[in-house]
């Protein structure tokens, strides 16, 4: 009887698995991306210190958003700097503002979670 139930759970788990890992996962290249930029927004870091805890960093982004919200955000999140009109879009509108201060709010909270130190 209890080897049923284990097997039964088993099965009820693996049944799960495809789709935990679909749930707001990044694509490879998303993640290698947003790694290689992490790691050369903070040089300090060895490349082995840099590939983890950036990796991290991404895992964190991840959980919050899905790839095309990500994708998004952190395109406005770059571009918003952009001098007159060209920026302006991306500093102006009021559903890419809530989004970027989301951004920014995730961003900050795992970089603290995942020991990054920028300062």
């Amino acid at each position: 009887m209890k080897i049923a139930g284990a097997a039964t759970l088993f099965a009820t788990g693996l049944a799960l698995l495809p789709t935990m890992a679909m749930s707001n996962d990044f694509s490879t290249v998303t993640r290698v991306h947003y790694v290689m930029d992490c790691m050369e927004a903070n040089p300090k870091m060895n490349v082995y210190e840099g590939v983890h805890k950036c990796s991290c960093v991404a895992d964190k982004m991840a959980e919050a958003f899905s790839e095309k919200e990500f994708e998004d955000i952190s395109a406005g999140f770059m571009y918003k700097n952009l001098p007159a009109d060209k920026g302006a879009e991306f500093r102006d509108d009021k559903s890419i503002k809530k989004g970027l201060k989301l951004f920014k709010q995730v961003n900050e909270t795992a970089y603290k979670e995942c020991r990054i130190h920028n300062k």
